[in-house]
């Protein structure tokens, strides 16, 4: 049976815990049907080591959430975001690595934990297992070329979160300028 999936945008890290289920509500009242929401890193490992992903970080949480509401989830887990925030939502300790949003291996080695945490998160939450995670966003107005950029690194980024445990139906990308 065909579907239009009507699909809304709420960054669950950018406002109180508290107020994310009215919120969700006030989503599926006007017609949403899928949620996505920006995994901005710099908000959950603001420093090299220590994730947060408690209060208003849970995605867990907030993926429960849009599960008991009826709604279906897309994470939009970068690295970069962009969303307005600085460097993309990079860590300030992944900046200082060197090379990003390329295949350099220590950003890659970083990105690798940071997609397992994530992955931590949305266990027993994906589509396959019952839950409302339906596609994962990787990368995010991505225009860079080259041997270790483009496509091998899009392509990368997928292998390393589906080696992580986000294995889902739908994989994309919003690509940029010459994108």
């Amino acid at each position: 049976k065909p579907w239009l999936p009507v699909m809304g945008e709420f960054h669950y890290s950018r406002y109180p815990e508290d107020e994310w289920q009215a919120e969700l509500l006030k989503m599926k009242a006007v017609g949403v049907q899928i949620v996505s929401t920006y995994v901005i890193w710099n908000q959950q490992e603001e420093i090299e080591g220590q994730p947060d992903w408690s209060g208003r970080r849970s995605l867990r949480h907030f993926s429960e959430l849009c599960k008991r509401d009826g709604l279906y989830l897309f994470p939009r887990i970068g690295p970069w975001v962009h969303g307005e925030a600085r460097y993309g939502g990079l860590p300030d300790w992944v900046m200082k690595q060197g090379h990003t949003r390329t295949l350099d291996p220590a950003f890659m080695t970083s990105v690798d934990e940071f997609y397992k945490q994530i992955a931590q998160q949305l266990t027993g939450q994906l589509w396959k297992d019952g839950g409302p995670v339906i596609g994962i966003q990787i990368e995010n107005e991505y225009s860079k070329r080259g041997p270790d950029a483009g496509a091998a690194y899009m392509m990368a980024l997928k292998r390393t979160a589906v080696s992580a445990g986000l294995d889902v139906p739908l994989y994309t990308v919003t690509g940029w300028g010459n994108a």
